[in-house]
């Protein structure tokens, strides 16, 4: 308690020795007396209780205010460089992306991660399965042929590690290419499962780190309405996979920066039917300055305000996007993550972005992308995950 008191009072003295406001040297006065009384009586009761607990006090308080000034600086070094010398919104960037399928089976997963690859209307297409046993590999090839799937399937040698088999793939691709691997996913996870392809997602994540333009996809198989189906030609069975309709994108939006941005130039790559913004408003004087910088930059995507009163994001962003869901449409939810590389600065930020998964997982055909920004890297570099 004194502790802080010699705190208050020092700085209300510097503070007056600082501005030199009318009436400064009276206060000056008062407040470097009692910074210096409570002082001495912080030293009196540091050294007769020393050895009854005040010792804790005088360890854990410097390095409580040390720790917190190294997260200060840590802050406004990622608001520099998210924040300062934003340029006008340059749609030549904006790229259609080369999809990369990775086929391990073809079991329902995998047919709906290519109804999704076809939906997003990519580039191009690439099937690729990586050989680690030639029985199962022949299996598969025989029976992508018999199907009669539109996309070649291609074999590569397997490294032994996925995650290193991808990223030596996608290095083939031209450095200037946005390249999204498609990574197929179970209807529902328990635990156990979900950490398993939490921790695989992290690995190839890391993997495609060095590779500035690479995103990683995670497409979830559902139930419901407009799939696939089988036809039957000249007595065989075909495989007939068609893409979605109609694809709306909806970007996530808490503040203009750079990780916003490069949601916004994501969501245009996926060539959907219809783009949109949203911003989800607990305060006005942010919800203003939002607006007022998305017309300063000319981002050519429409911005959706909605009220918040009771400040739950993840109930209103359902409500909003529940409105957008039709039959015969897919819904891709792009929503941008300031990260790093290092654990202990992923711990500092906000989660809202699992509540958000929760809240949109169990809506059929309606998809959560992913954007992370990469701290220190250029802002087209990082991995996207996707939930279905």
């Amino acid at each position: 308690m004194f502790t802080s008191f010699t705190l208050s009072q020092a700085g209300m003295a510097r503070r007056h020795l600082r501005i030199k406001e009318p009436g400064w040297r009276h206060g000056l006065a008062i407040n470097g007396l009692g910074a210096v009384t409570t002082a001495v009586v912080t030293v009196v009761i540091a050294v007769t209780k020393f050895s009854h607990g005040a010792w804790a006090v005088m360890v854990f308080v410097p390095v409580m205010v040390w720790l917190l000034v190294r997260l200060n600086r840590q802050y406004e070094q990622e608001h520099r460089e998210l924040d300062e010398d934003l340029p006008v919104f340059d749609a030549s960037t904006v790229h259609r992306p080369i999809a990369v399928l990775l086929v391990q089976d073809l079991g329902r997963e995998t047919v709906h991660a290519l109804q999704y690859v076809k939906t997003i209307r990519a580039e191009e297409t690439h099937a690729i399965h990586f050989a680690r046993d030639e029985r199962s590999t022949k299996a598969i090839r025989r029976a992508w042929d018999q199907l009669g799937i539109d996309v070649p399937l291609k074999v590569e040698r397997s490294d032994g590690d996925l995650a290193t088999s991808i990223a030596r793939y996608v290095k083939s691709f031209p450095g200037d290419a946005d390249v999204n691997v498609i990574i197929p996913g179970p209807a529902s996870m328990g635990f156990v499962e979900r950490l398993r392809i939490s921790r695989r997602g992290a690995q190839l994540a890391k993997a495609l780190l060095p590779l500035e333009r690479a995103r990683i996809t995670v497409v979830r198989d559902h139930l419901g309405p407009g799939h696939p189906v089988n036809e039957t030609i000249g007595g065989g069975h075909r495989l007939r996979v068609l893409p979605r309709p109609n694809h709306r994108a909806v970007v996530l939006v808490d503040k203009l920066d750079r990780a916003s941005l490069e949601a916004v130039r994501y969501a245009l790559g996926l060539a959907p039917t219809e783009v949109r913004a949203v911003h989800a408003a607990v305060d006005v004087e942010n919800q203003e300055q939002l607006m007022r910088r998305w017309m300063e930059l000319g981002v050519p995507v429409e911005l959706d305000v909605i009220e918040c009163w009771d400040r739950n994001v993840a109930r209103s962003l359902e409500r909003y996007v529940v409105e957008l869901m039709g039959r015969h449409s897919e819904v891709t939810v792009v929503m941008p993550r300031r990260d790093d590389a290092r654990l202990s600065h992923r711990l500092l930020h906000d989660r809202t972005s699992r509540k958000i998964a929760r809240a949109l997982g169990r809506y059929e055909h309606v998809d959560l992308a992913v954007v992370p920004y990469y701290f220190g890297k250029q802002p087209s570099l990082g991995a996207v995950g996707r939930l279905t």
